[in-house]
């Protein structure tokens, strides 16, 4: 009886969540090529300020957080991070950098849900290593990079909730029989 309420509640709570982590090293296509436009990187579309790019094996060698490839932004403007076909997900982290020049400036992360500021995450970064940015909780719809005209982002996580935020009622029943049984085998070892 126990191991069928363990596995009734890992069912319920494993279910809730499709978590990304996005190294940018896998995109389809990129093999031999210096950098190209993200456009839809697993389940997420970038609009076209972000490119990736190699930063190991080619002309630029200021490095990845993680492996040879992260997200560059080589036009200017923020970066914008949707889920591809719309949906909410939510904003485990980042790592970014300044590209190229020399300095330390403010860069601000916003996450937006229906056009509406839900959290906003601002820090220096800088070209010589690559600055954290923390896990913000809320469901949002749109991911802003304002990190200034030109910055490189590595390991973003995102985390994609199921597509039913409620427990369906079979899913409901099932977890409550668990609970029921965990209870009824205390009671007998009492």
């Amino acid at each position: 009886m126990k191991k069928i309420a363990l596995a009734a509640m890992l069912s319920f709570f494993g279910a809730t969540a499709n978590a990304a982590l996005l190294t940018f090293d896998d995109i389809p296509g990129q093999a031999n090529q210096q950098y190209g436009h993200a456009e839809t990187y697993q389940g997420f579309a970038f609009n076209r300020t972000l490119d990736w790019i190699n930063l190991v094996d080619m002309y630029w060698t200021l490095g990845a957080h993680s492996g040879s490839y992260a997200l560059l932004n080589n036009y200017g403007g923020p970066g914008i991070v949707t889920k591809v076909g719309g949906g909410d997900f939510t904003f485990d982290g980042l790592y970014a950098k300044v590209w190229l020049y020399n300095q330390v400036r403010a860069g601000t992360v916003e996450g937006y849900k229906d056009g509406a500021l839900v959290w906003s995450i601002t820090q220096e970064i800088q070209n010589v290593e690559y600055v954290s940015f923390g896990a913000k909780s809320g469901l949002i719809d749109t991911l802003k990079l304002d990190l200034g005209d030109h910055f490189l982002v590595d390991d973003l996580a995102l985390d994609q909730p199921a597509q039913h935020e409620v427990p369906e009622p079979a899913s409901l029943a099932l977890f409550g029989l668990a609970l029921a049984g965990l209870a009824a085998t205390r009671r007998k070892q009492a």
